[in-house]
């Protein structure tokens, strides 16, 4: 009850921060899926997948914690880093669906953009992708991890003018853990940049914690006061976040505005995986000696029992 209780709190803070957010403030998002919707079911299998598969990926435009959505009407090229550090450009395709936005509480015919690559080879394929909207010109990275984990492609630079690269192997990050990193602008160190956060949510969970925050937020105003309340990297742009729940994240940054008014802005998303160590339970109770892992020399039993009763222990298996 106290974990649920929880993360309602924080799907309810996350909506807060974001839901103030204007059309012009959507982030470009590259993520695993056949759609819109799809996408924003945070299904992280989609992201670990066997060599040999053929996986669905869409670039969209919004916000996933408020499900609010604007089209990208024309193809995006899309550059895929492969393990063994080559290169493939894909140009994506427009699709359309029909999508309930939450904000102006229409159901829209949404373009997006999707295209279908076969991920052959093992280890970390990144993707990225550029768009211009306005005086912003966004970049979107995410990655797909194929086949077995290794050990050094996951802190890839890869040259955007401004990107997150992580220093924590994100393929093996779970619910409740720090995700440590840097934010590069123009290659060098994205100082006291302001940054944040923010899950995909399904249309059913979004549309019912937001419906329940409209009673108690009259005004678009104090939401926005919670909204601007964003981490920041140092003066070397380092950055650490502690990421609370399994599903998909995305890190959002901008940088500051250029003499003519331009800027860039960053979009990292990645899968956070379930709690890999203990249980929120596990916190708080007491050892219980019945639960604790044997000692050698049991260990040692164990090991003469399966020596003499091979047999029985498969059939029992």
């Amino acid at each position: 009850m106290i974990k649920k209780i929880t993360m309602i709190g924080l799907i309810s803070l996350l909506i807060l921060l974001l839901a103030a957010a204007p059309a012009s403030a959507h982030n470009l998002m590259l993520a695993a899926g056949n759609n819109v919707s799809d996408a924003m079911e945070a299904d992280i299998e989609d992201y670990f997948i066997p060599p040999g598969t053929v996986q669905s990926v869409v670039l969209m435009h919004g916000h996933g914690v408020d499900y609010d959505f604007g089209n990208i009407t024309e193809s995006v090229n899309v550059t895929i880093t492969k393990p063994d550090g080559t290169k493939s450009v894909v140009a994506t395709t427009s699709e359309t669906q029909k999508i309930y936005q939450i904000l102006s509480e229409e159901t829209t015919d949404l373009t997006y953009q999707k295209f279908s690559y076969n991920f052959t080879q093992s280890g970390t394929y990144y993707l990225s992708a550029a768009l211009k909207e306005g005086n912003t010109t966004e970049y979107a990275k995410t990655m797909i991890y194929v086949g077995d984990g290794t050990w050094s492609d996951w802190a890839t630079n890869l040259g955007s003018p401004i990107e997150f690269v992580p220093y924590t192997r994100v393929s093996g990050i779970g619910a409740g853990e720090a995700l440590h990193g840097k934010l590069y602008i123009n290659g060098s160190n994205g100082a006291n940049i302001n940054y944040y956060v923010e899950p995909f949510m399904n249309a059913t969970t979004a549309k019912a914690t937001y419906d329940e925050l409209s009673q108690f937020n009259s005004t678009g105003e104090s939401i926005y006061l919670l909204y601007s309340k964003r981490s920041m990297t140092d003066e070397f742009g380092n950055f650490v976040i502690t990421i609370p729940a399994e599903g998909v994240w995305t890190l959002v940054a901008s940088s500051a505005a250029a003499a003519d008014g331009t800027n860039t802005k960053a979009t990292y998303t990645f899968p956070v995986l379930p709690q890999i160590y203990g249980n929120d339970n596990d916190a708080s109770a007491p050892a219980d000696p019945d639960n604790e892992t044997p000692g050698f020399g049991i260990v040692l039993a164990v090991l003469a029992i399966i020596g003499v009763g091979a047999f029985m222990f498969t059939r029992r298996k």
